[in-house]
Order: C-alpha cells, then sequence, then structure tokens
C-alpha cells in the first residue's frame, strides 16, 4: 500500500507541477511583445542624455501624451502583456504615476482571444493554473463575476502506442493505471520514497533528473510529453533547478532525498499558506480546476486599459531608447503614429522577451547581451474544429453541462516525441469550456513546433506554410481523436510564433546572474516578463504583483535620499 501510495504521488506531483507551471503550452506569450522585428534603435547613454537635457534635464515639464517636449512620470512599464499590465495595475493602486506602453495596436502582448462565428478560442495562452494572486487582481479589477473555471474532473491523456492513457488523478485511480507497468510502477515508486542516487555536483538537466528519480519510463512516458506542453523543449537540455525549481527543492526538503516526502510537506505548507492568507472575497474553486474568463483571456488586459484609461495605458508607441539622464532618472524615447514622443521616468520596468529587451538595454547595461543566448523555439498554434460526430466514441460521454448529450470529456491529450507524431499536443478547448462553440462542434487547440522539431523533421515548422502546418496537425488529429473518414476541420486561426517560450537550458542561472548584476548598477531598473518570473500565466501575474510593492519602495527610499 505505501508503495502504490508513493507511485501515485510521485506521478500526482509530476503532473500537478507541469500543469502549474503552464497547462500544455499555456504560455505561448514571447513573441516580440514590441513589435520590433530586429531590435529598436538603441542611442548611446550620452546621446539620450543630451537629448533630455535639452528638453530641461533640471526641470522638465510634464505634458500630455499628445503635447511636446518630455512627459515625467514616476514608473515606465514597458508592455502591455500579462507581467506589464499586473504590474502597471497594481502600481495604480498604490498611487504610482505609472505609464504602460505597448507597441501594438493593442494591448496584451501575446494574449490573443478571437472570436467569430460562434467561437471563442485562445491563439497564445489559452488557461491559468488559479491563484490567490489571480483571483486578487480579478476581483480588484471587477472581473470576479467575469472568471470561468474548467470541470476539475477532466481527465488528461497521454497518447501512448496509438492508445490515449488517462493520468490518474487521485489515490484511488492507481489500480487502473496502465501506462506504467509493474516493475515501472516499482521502479518509480522506490525513487519516489527516497532511495535514489546523490544529487549530482553539476547542474542537472529535466531528463537526468526524472531518470534519478523515478526512471526511464516515468521520463519517457509521461515527463518528456509534458516537458513538450509546457516549453515546447527539449528534456535533456532544460534545467531542472531553473525550469521545474518548485520540484527540485522537494529532494531537499525532508528527511529523505524522496519527491513524496517532500511533496506531503510542500501540501502543507501550502494548505497553511492558504489558512493564514485566507481571503473570503476571493472566489471558490476546486483543486485542479483551470481557469479563464467568460470572453477568454485578453479581459485582463484589455480591462486593465479600461480602469487605468488610454492616456495610461497606450499603444501603438515603440520604445526606441532608454538612457539614464545624469540625475538618477531615466529617459525614454517612443515612435508613435504622432510623432517621437519622450518620457522621463523615476524607474522603469522592462517587460519585454529578452531578445527585444537585449536590444532596448544593451547601449546602458551592456551585460544584457547576455539574453541573446536564451533561446526562443519557433512553434505554431492551430485552433480547429470538427462536428461531434466525427470523434471517436471513446473520447465522449453524456455530460450535464450539454443537457445530457454527448462530448468531448477531457481536457486534452499529450504526445510523447518517441510516438513519431508531430504535434505537440492538443487541448479539447470545447470540453473545459462548452459555451465556446457553437451547436454541434468541437473545438481544438494544438500546438506544434517546439525546440527538438528541426532536429527530428524536414523542413521545420518554421519553413512551413499555415496550409501545410493544418494538413500534418488534422493527420495527427485524425490518428488520435477522429473516427475514419472523418470530415476536414473548420479552420479557426493559424499563429506562427517564431519566438515562442523562453527555453530555461543549463546555464539560464548564469545568464541571469551575469544580467541582474548589470541591472544592480542601474537603480530604478527592473527586468520582467517570462523569461524571468516563469512561463506560466500565474507566474507572471505574481511578478507583476510582487514588483510593486519593489518598485513603491524605491520611489520612497531614492525620494528621501534627493534622488529624482
Amino acid at each position: 500500500k505505501m508503495l502504490r501510495t508513493a507511485v501515485v504521488l510521485s506521478l500526482l506531483a509530476c503532473q500537478a507541477a507541469a500543469f502549474s507551471v503552464a497547462p500544455l503550452g499555456t504560455t505561448l506569450r514571447a513573441q516580440n511583445r514590441l513589435g520590433l522585428s530586429a531590435g529598436g534603435r538603441v542611442a548611446t547613454p550620452s546621446a539620450a542624455a543630451r537629448r533630455a537635457r535639452g528638453v530641461g534635464a533640471a526641470g522638465l515639464r510634464a505634458g500630455p501624451a499628445g503635447g511636446s517636449g518630455a512627459e515625467e512620470v514616476d514608473t515606465l512599464v514597458i508592455g502591455s502583456g500579462v507581467s506589464g499590465s499586473s504590474l502597471g495595475f497594481s502600481l495604480h493602486q498604490k498611487g504610482v504615476d505609472v505609464v504602460v506602453t505597448e507597441a501594438r495596436d493593442v494591448v496584451g502582448g501575446n494574449v490573443i482571444t478571437r472570436e467569430e462565428d460562434g467561437f471563442l478560442w485562445e491563439e497564445g495562452p489559452n488557461t491559468f493554473q488559479p491563484t490567490r494572486q489571480i483571483m486578487r487582481l480579478a476581483v480588484d479589477l471587477g472581473l470576479k463575476d467575469e472568471l470561468a473555471f474548467a470541470d476539475h474532473t477532466l481527465p488528461r491523456f497521454v497518447f501512448w502506442e496509438d492508445e490515449l492513457f488517462p493520468l490518474p488523478g487521485k489515490l484511488e485511480d492507481a489500480p487502473f493505471f496502465r501506462l506504467l507497468s509493474i516493475p515501472e510502477k516499482i521502479r518509480a515508486g522506490i525513487g519516489a520514497i527516497g532511495l535514489v542516487a546523490p544529487r549530482p555536483k553539476e547542474e542537472e538537466s529535466v531528463q537526468e533528473f526524472i531518470y534519478r528519480h523515478l526512471g526511464e519510463a516515468v521520463y519517457k512516458k509521461i515527463i518528456d510529453p509534458f516537458v513538450s506542453g509546457v516549453y515546447a523543449g527539449d528534456p535533456s537540455k532544460l534545467s531542472m533547478q531553473s525550469a521545474f525549481r518548485k520540484i527540485s527543492t522537494l529532494e531537499d526538503m525532508g528527511s529523505t532525498s524522496g519527491l513524496v516526502e517532500g511533496g506531503i510537506l510542500r501540501m502543507a505548507e501550502k494548505a497553511e499558506d492558504a489558512r493564514v492568507n485566507f481571503d473570503p472575497e476571493l472566489p471558490v474553486y476546486k483543486g485542479g480546476a483551470l481557469g479563464s474568463f467568460k470572453k477568454g483571456l485578453a479581459t485582463l488586459p484589455r480591462t486593465v486599459r479600461e480602469r487605468l484609461g488610454e492616456e495610461r495605458v497606450r499603444t501603438g508607441w515603440a520604445v526606441e531608447s532608454i538612457a539614464p539622464t545624469g540625475d538618477g532618472r531615466y529617459v525614454a524615447e517612443f515612435a508613435t503614429a504622432q510623432g517621437m514622443k519622450t518620457v522621463v521616468a523615476r524607474s522603469v520596468a522592462v517587460t519585454s522577451p529578452a531578445h527585444a529587451t537585449r536590444s532596448i538595454l544593451e547601449g546602458m547595461i551592456p551585460e544584457v547581451a547576455r539574453l541573446d543566448d536564451i533561446h526562443y523555439p519557433t512553434v505554431t498554434s492551430v485552433t480547429v474544429a470538427y462536428p461531434k460526430e466525427a470523434f471517436k466514441d471513446s473520447v465522449r460521454r453524456e455530460r450535464d453541462v450539454l443537457g445530457g448529450k454527448k462530448g468531448l470529456f477531457g481536457f486534452g491529450n499529450l504526445i510523447p516525441r518517441s510516438m513519431d507524431v508531430r504535434t505537440l499536443g492538443t487541448i479539447w478547448s470545447s470540453s473545459l469550456f462548452p459555451d465556446r462553440v457553437p451547436e454541434g462542434y468541437e473545438m481544438l487547440l494544438n500546438y506544434i513546433g517546439g525546440a527538438r522539431d528541426p532536429l527530428k523533421y524536414s523542413p521545420p515548422i518554421a519553413d512551413l506554410s499555415d496550409e501545410e502546418v493544418v494538413g500534418i496537425v488534422h493527420g495527427d488529429v485524425s490518428k488520435i481523436l477522429l473516427k475514419p473518414n472523418a470530415p476536414a476541420p473548420k479552420v479557426l486561426g493559424v499563429r506562427k510564433w517564431p519566438r515562442a517560450i523562453p527555453q530555461y537550458n543549463k546555464g539560464y542561472a548564469d545568464i541571469r546572474r551575469e544580467v541582474d548584476a548589470g541591472v544592480a548598477r542601474c537603480p530604478g531598473v527592473f527586468l520582467g516578463g517570462n523569461y524571468v518570473s516563469g512561463v506560466a500565466f500565474g507566474d507572471c501575474v505574481q511578478w507583476g504583483v510582487d514588483t510593486a510593492p519593489q518598485i513603491e519602495a524605491y520611489l520612497r527610499d531614492s525620494e528621501g535620499a534627493g534622488g529624482g
């Protein structure tokens, strides 16, 4: 019994941690948040400072967004994605004079919700794992009644050797979990209770960590597809400590090195945290339920702009340079439809992707050149719809939410790379949120590409047309979910992300240490975005919420010291 418990707890720990990081590619939000093709023009600090002095560096006059001259603010936030919007609103709540800029003509960065012909779908992030920070932000934005939660009982499937295997959702599911053989379960259980080799001195990859703790079978059948879904990455290169820190640290929490003991202690910590920080204002949801908003994830950044107003959240403002003024502030120049605009700020938060941040700040902080070493693979999201009758009976069941009619029942399916299926995974969108499709249809969100795609396929996803990608996805979906002779799909959206998800590969921590050392020489500059906070929607929200008081404290302390 103890062994069975250990096996299932270890699998549940890995499953829950993977989905809490980013449910099946939940965070494709990294592509060029600032709309910079090869990066903005970076002015040298001296040139930018001269321009600042030209408009009166000692006494800059504040002007409206459409006026002439430089405008003064306390904090300038570059980027209106999840990180930037969360930070901007949190600062506004604290009374900070903040301006958020976005290069594109809509807010949200790579949070893209579309609606057409009765369908509503996402082309970037698709859901979030509910957290206290997300719930608090939603309530403060007046969005409590707009939250939507999927059925927490929906199973996650892994496609293995032409069959879909549901992953165990609770201990009593263990006897029916057929994806692992009895010897494979025993191997995982032995490692889960702490009988593992010592942690090596060198940095471990995800593959090396899982092999050491749970064995080859768990890695190939469960962890490999999850890593494909979360990062679209290569587990042999991803750093366990950097990419999955919460799981990595379980090894050090208890008296053994077992993930089970660490997981139990972590769950106790979370329970105590929930008790201490209980907030009766926050919505109640079931554990394991995934969340969104009734009108999609773009509701959050759109509402931030509505609450702050167009004067504080500005679209069509593409940053071209940021440089110090020489008096403890920073001058930023923007290309807008009304011409060049200048903003002088006491603090600046840059939430763009790593490569765009390098372009913006390299003239001021040479160390940010290392950000180019963070790899972003190409991923394409493909949203398609099929008639309900086209799906195999094995993936459908009668559902109360459909009035007793049959429909897809599941979160989605992940696909190990060893199965020779090119699609990384498929989210059963209409199963999560049945009201997002018209009567008679099911909707699927597929992700294809990733770090290993160019190594295995030629030509890579990056070089294929939309029609070619849809053809591959339809073939993969047909093999896994559809009946023979199913019709071609109704194609709703195809979006190629040339630079999709930042890869927290081995060496990532060294990159961050070097970059952070350079940023430390520029007090008042803060870096954000999913290459900093973590790739999950919730990670980015938490970064914004947590960084706001840091900036508030910096502004207070610098003012007390006579700066600004």
